[in-house]
């Protein structure tokens, strides 16, 4: 499958730091690894674990980009490259589906309150209406206030409260499903 260099793009924080967004390639294993493995318990707590090294080495070796377009967020860090971030776009395969995808986005606890994510995620709602996609949606746990709040901001709403939807660190979890008409 081709690689799809037209969704790489570059954003600078108000603070300076300037960030890549582009595709996930088969290479990132390690910078992927290094990303989550240094994440914070509370930051993973909001995602759905385990991020072991294997689930992370079968994400970039099955990369399918007309399935799934995951888009990372690198930097430059003392002469090497550093994945910062991860979003990606889940494309709807079935014919009553295609017209959605399926959001999921994080930023590593280094770099989280700098405006990265709003731009992620703002790159990745201007990739799905060039796609012509008409909906994106996503869950969010009900308790990460933050990330809720950026969605909501960004004009998604909440179309409903999904009890015990997710079981993680031994507790039931509450989510939102939020989406956007495009």
């Amino acid at each position: 499958m081709k690689y799809p260099s037209k969704w790489r793009t570059e954003f600078t924080t108000i603070n300076g730091v300037k960030v890549v967004f582009r595709p996930e390639q088969p290479t990132d294993t390690e910078m992927l690894w290094s990303m989550f493995s240094t994440m914070s318990k509370e930051s993973l707590t909001n995602l759905l674990p385990p991020f072991t090294r294997n689930r992370i080495e079968n994400w970039t070796e099955e990369i399918d980009y007309d399935e799934l377009l995951a888009i990372v967020a690198v930097v430059d860090e003392k002469d090497s490259k550093r994945i910062i971030g991860t979003s990606s776009l889940r494309f709807e395969l079935h014919v009553a589906h295609k017209h959605k995808a399926e959001l999921g986005l994080t930023i590593h606890d280094d770099y989280q309150n700098m405006g990265i994510g709003t731009a992620l995620l703002n790159h990745l709602l201007m990739v799905a209406r060039s796609k012509k996609l008409k909906k994106v949606y996503l869950n969010a746990s009900a308790t990460n206030k933050r990330a809720v709040h950026i969605y909501k901001k960004a004009g998604f709403l909440i179309e409903g409260k999904l009890c015990k939807e997710s079981f993680v660190n031994h507790r039931y979890r509450d989510e939102y499903r939020m989406a956007i008409l495009l």
